[in-house]
């Protein structure tokens, strides 16, 4: 099952240039299998999940990006609340590990130099120095708004940690939608087996199809 697990929409995410019902329905045109919505620092309901999900007959589910101190970002999913606050790393992972959630490490490379990510060793030294990976329970491998040069550092990572990898387009428009996806092994219908599933460590991170080529412009924000 195909789900790109990093999307972004408006307004909930004030930066996106589309709607839920746009990743929708553009997610099930390219062959997609289901879509998360992660905002930023916002959650949305439950019922307004399932209510997308009738109205599109389509697997949609939610989980939350959070901006910590230091401008890093992860990914969590049984957590849905709204975060007003900046939160340190250690504070975010009492809160997930208490709601029995899981938490990612969005594109840990970004915001790295070149010349910096083109030496894995030196952009781990970095991203190792900023944030505990003993703390996170995967990491986001294959992010659609970054080129190769950025997401292979994070493969590297996980593998030297053995962590899992998960992908998402990180999309903020239509034709980012599905760049990157999470491939688990099971169907999934609803937040609480999408939880399960990443729990239990059954899925891995790929690329999946091309960026539209005018969706590069601004690709290392958000």
């Amino acid at each position: 099952m195909k789900i790109d697990l990093h999307v972004h929409t408006n307004p909930l995410s004030p930066d996106s240039f589309m709607t839920a019902d746009q990743a929708i329905e553009t997610a099930r045109e390219i062959g997609l299998d289901g879509i998360c919505f992660t905002e930023h620092d916002r959650a949305w309901q439950l019922s307004e999940i399932h209510f997308l999900r009738e109205k599109h007959n389509f697997p949609v589910f939610r989980g939350v990006e959070v901006m910590l101190r230091g401008g890093i970002e992860m990914l969590v999913f049984g957590l849905n609340i709204d975060f007003t606050t900046l939160l340190q790393l250690s504070d975010l992972r009492k809160m997930v590990t208490a709601a029995k959630g899981y938490m990612v490490y969005a594109h840990p490379c970004r915001g790295l130099a070149e010349p910096t990510v083109g030496d894995t060793d030196a952009a781990l030294e970095i991203i190792l120095g900023k944030v505990d990976i003993t703390s996170v329970d995967a990491v986001e491998g294959h992010n659609g708004r970054n080129r190769d040069i950025y997401n292979q550092p994070a493969l590297e990572m996980a593998a030297r940690y053995n962590l899992r990898t998960t992908g998402g387009s990180d999309a903020h428009r239509t034709g980012e939608v599905g760049t990157c996806v999470t491939v688990f092994k099971s169907s999934i219908s609803t937040d609480e087996e999408l939880l399960n599933e990443l729990m239990a460590g059954r899925f891995t991170s790929a690329p999946f199809r091309i960026r539209e080529r005018w969706t590069w412009q601004g690709a290392q924000e958000g």
